[in-house]
């Protein structure tokens, strides 16, 4: 063998190898390995496999590890649209053409791989969610997935934008009576915008802490009463109550004035209620807060008249609704009306979702007039 053979030789296997390197390469480059990265991540449920593969049609839309997994999820869940999607994508292959298509997920072509042969990659169609039914002084946030990644926030309430695919969302609605959540499953496919409707009514209603400070003012309001009553209706005893039943108090202080001289005592004691947590409600509205709760409410009131010896039983029991408004600045519920009933045969009883708000020794409160006698008669 010549000198001239030992240089030929290696330079043929040296064209082989490189020859099987650009064939590799060229392999790993080709639209069917993108596609199959598809298959295998969904298969695996591995949003990483992914990531790297996905270009959006606006670059403002994140292709993180929720964003992916939402995709994933809708891949898993809807097996017509998987099976579409990858028809579309080997039709794709089979016509050379890289260019948009209507899908939702399509291949395209993204520059090139070691400069040398074309990288294709998944684009996927974007969409906004528009959040709507909130309150003009709610502030709201969205975010997705286990570890609330945070949905950018547009104008106009619109959130996003987002990559197609399942979110498993987080609605936060921040007001002045608190912070409230609101959790959703939403798909996001086969459109520009999707919608979420939030109540913010409804989220305040059936919060447990707005539920609480509403009984706690309805509460503090019947107390106070019995305060008010043996104070001889002086209206400052009304500790959380709004400007007009303050002015609607004083008909009453001056009614009692007039009478006062014919009675020796009034004892009155409040014994408590039973609030109807299904027909408490919160409202919003013209930038105010009100709410409504329904309660049963029990008195033992005695009433001594001038030169009659015994006591007369006023006690009664009556089925109020309370409504109250939320004084911002002073950050409490406030008692604004209260419209009385007599109540039904056993009426609390068939409330289905009730409180009871009762002391386990209330006290007797008193009032009594100059110069009357004294009487102690128990409640």
């Amino acid at each position: 063998m010549n000198k001239k053979s030992l240089i030929i030789i290696p330079a043929v296997i040296l064209l082989l190898v490189i020859g099987g390197v650009f064939f590799a390469l060229k392999q790993s480059a080709s639209p069917e390995k993108t596609v199959d990265v598809l298959k295998k991540a969904v298969a695996d449920d591995d949003p990483a496999l992914l990531q790297d593969v996905i270009v959006t049609d606006n670059k403002q839309a994140a292709v993180n590890k929720t964003a992916v997994q939402a995709l994933i999820a809708y891949l898993k869940e809807n097996s017509s649209s998987y099976d579409a999607i990858k028809e579309g994508l080997e039709e794709q292959i089979n016509e050379g053409d890289y260019t948009s298509t209507s899908q939702q997920i399509s291949l395209t072509e993204d520059g090139k791989k070691w400069g040398l042969f074309p990288q294709y990659k998944l684009k996927v169609k974007t969409a906004v969610i528009k959040v709507t039914g909130q309150n003009e002084d709610d502030r709201v946030s969205l975010t997705a997935g286990k570890s609330d990644q945070a949905i950018k926030k547009q104008k106009d309430n619109k959130y996003g934008p987002v990559i197609p695919g399942i979110y498993q969302l987080k609605v936060k609605v921040i007001n002045d009576l608190g912070t409230f959540e609101k959790k959703e499953k939403k798909e996001v496919w086969g459109s520009s915008e999707v919608s979420v409707v939030i109540d913010s009514n409804a989220l305040a209603s059936s919060d447990k802490g707005v539920q609480k400070a509403v009984m706690k003012a309805m509460d503090m309001f019947n107390n106070d009463i019995v305060v008010y009553q043996t104070s001889g209706f002086d209206k400052t005893k009304l500790t959380n109550v709004t400007d007009e039943v303050l002015e609607g108090s004083l008909s009453l202080q001056e009614s009692f004035e007039a009478v006062k001289d014919y009675i020796d005592e009034i004892h009155a004691q409040y014994e408590g209620a039973v609030v109807n947590l299904d027909d408490l409600s919160v409202h919003h509205f013209d930038g105010r807060w009100s709410a409504d709760v329904t309660a049963l409410t029990a008195y033992n009131n005695k009433v001594k008249y001038r030169n009659v010896q015994e006591f007369e039983d006023t006690s009664f029991k009556s089925v109020n609704t309370y409504s109250l408004f939320y004084d911002q600045s002073k950050k409490k519920w406030l008692i604004n009306d209260v419209k009385s009933r007599e109540p039904g045969n056993q009426e609390a009883d068939y409330w289905k979702n009730k409180q009871e708000m009762k002391m386990s020794s209330p006290p007797v409160l008193k009032w009594k007039r100059e110069g009357s006698p004294g009487t102690e008669v128990p409640l």
